[in-house]
């Protein structure tokens, strides 16, 4: 009999850890994944500037993740927060620099063809 309840008593306890599931992750943490696989598409890795950013992003990110491994949730999506920015910082410097080329282009295009006319 009182092996049966031993018995009992350990099957209760293991479904009891079995039900135990570790929460989802934050909603924060897809959004600085996808912030920071935007901002390595973008090149931002070949800015010096945006190359600092994303790796920002990058060290927020894996900071996060060992604070959700201890539990620390409410400090993860903090990080995740700041990785998002970070990403999408170093996304805009990419665009910037882009557009600042494109204009830069564009003005030489305009000087070339006003020296033509004259």
């Amino acid at each position: 009999m009182l092996a049966r309840v031993a018995l009992v008593i350990v099957s209760l306890g293991l479904a009891g850890c079995a039900a135990i599931r570790r929460p989802p992750p934050p909603p924060e943490l897809p959004r600085a994944q996808a912030a920071i696989r935007g901002a390595e598409r973008e090149g931002a890795g070949a800015d010096r500037r945006a190359a600092m950013h994303l790796a920002l992003a990058r060290s927020e990110l894996a900071q996060a993740r060992r604070r959700l491994a201890l539990g620390d949730r409410e400090g993860a999506r903090w990080l995740l927060r700041r990785a998002e920015v970070d990403a999408e910082l170093s996304t805009l410097i990419v665009r910037e620099a882009g557009l600042r080329d494109a204009a830069r282009r564009t003005l030489d295009q305009a000087s070339a063809l006003a020296g033509q006319r004259e």
